[in-house]
Formats: structure tokens, sequence, C-alpha cells
């Protein structure tokens, strides 16, 4: 994931109003400038920049606690893509399963208001027009889904049970959007 460089791209005359993507270094004080980094680029989506901003965190502080990227000298991608007139998307990469325990799985949990954690994804949830988690390098359920990010990692195909980097992603709907169904 170290290779990967930011690349920024406001449309002039594309397909994107949006698409941009960084690496963080994986600590949790690091939270805080994905989510600046995320507010900046969202300033030609005002109506989701809170929403975003939110889900941004979420997903980041959960790479950290949940995968590799929280060890030392891990790291945490982040890429939000914007089309012109249509939603926006989020993803948050990790670096697969901690070697301390084993993979966690991503579910959407009742709150309970006696724990100070665990309302991430039911937030995200209900936040996001959709929301997943699934392979980053092509492995199961990526092709399935009809899914591909822009920073795939690679083309490789994983063999067996896929402990690699993991995509969680979330869709938002945007003014744009709502205009177009109307």
């Amino acid at each position: 994931m170290g290779d990967r460089q930011e690349h920024v791209e406001y449309a002039d005359s594309g397909i994107y109003t949006v698409k941009s993507g960084r690496a963080f270094p994986g600590v949790a004080t690091e939270c805080r400038e994905a989510r600046l980094w995320a507010r900046d680029l969202l300033r030609p989506f005002p109506d989701v920049a809170d929403a975003v901003e939110l889900v941004v965190s979420e997903f980041f502080g959960n790479a950290v606690v949940h995968s590799a990227s929280g060890e030392a000298g891990g790291e945490v991608f982040v890429s939000i893509v914007g089309l012109i007139g249509g939603p926006l998307h989020l993803e948050v990469i990790d670096q697969g399963p901690r070697r301390d325990r084993p993979r966690s799985t991503a579910r959407v949990l009742s709150p309970d208001l006696r724990r100070r954690d665990g309302r991430g994804l039911f937030l995200a949830a209900a936040l996001t027009k959709e929301w997943g988690r699934l392979p980053a390098e092509g492995g199961p359920g990526y092709e399935l889904r009809g899914y591909a990010s822009i920073f795939t990692a690679g083309p490789e195909q994983p063999q067996g049970d896929y402990m690699g980097p993991m995509i969680t992603w979330a869709d938002f709907v945007t003014v744009h959007n709502r205009r177009r169904r109307d």
C-alpha cells in the first residue's frame, strides 16, 4: 500500500467531480487527518459532507483496531469518488487481518447504550445508501458484485480463505442523485 500516491482530479471535462485517494499511517490520531482530508474534498457535495466525514472516521477506526493497518508501520488507504450527477463513493482499504487475532466480521449490531463502542456500522448503515466489505485484491465476492475499485491493489485471485486487504465501502445519495430520480 505504501506505493500508492495521492491522486486528485477535479472534473472539468471528465465524468468525475472528485476522484482522490490517500494513504494514512495506521494510528488512531491519523483519523482526524483522514476526516479533514475528506471534508476538504467534499466541497462539491455539501449535502453529504457530514455523513461522509463520520463514516470515514468509523471505517478508519475499524481498520486501525481490527486489521493489520493498526500494527507498527501499518497504513489505511482512503478514497473518495464523486461522479458528475451521480453518487459519492467512499472506500477505506485495510491491510488484512492482524497477526495477533482472527479476522473479524463487519456487521451492523443494534447499539447497546451501556457500551462506549459498537455503534459505528449502525451509524454507517443509517447514513449511507449502501455499504459493504469485500476483498481488495479481487478475492471472493469482488467480481460477483460487478465492482472494481479505481484504486485496485492488484489483479491476483487469492485461493482458499482470503487473508488479504479488505475494502470497506459506502455509497451516498447526493443532491445530484435525487434530482435525477425525480
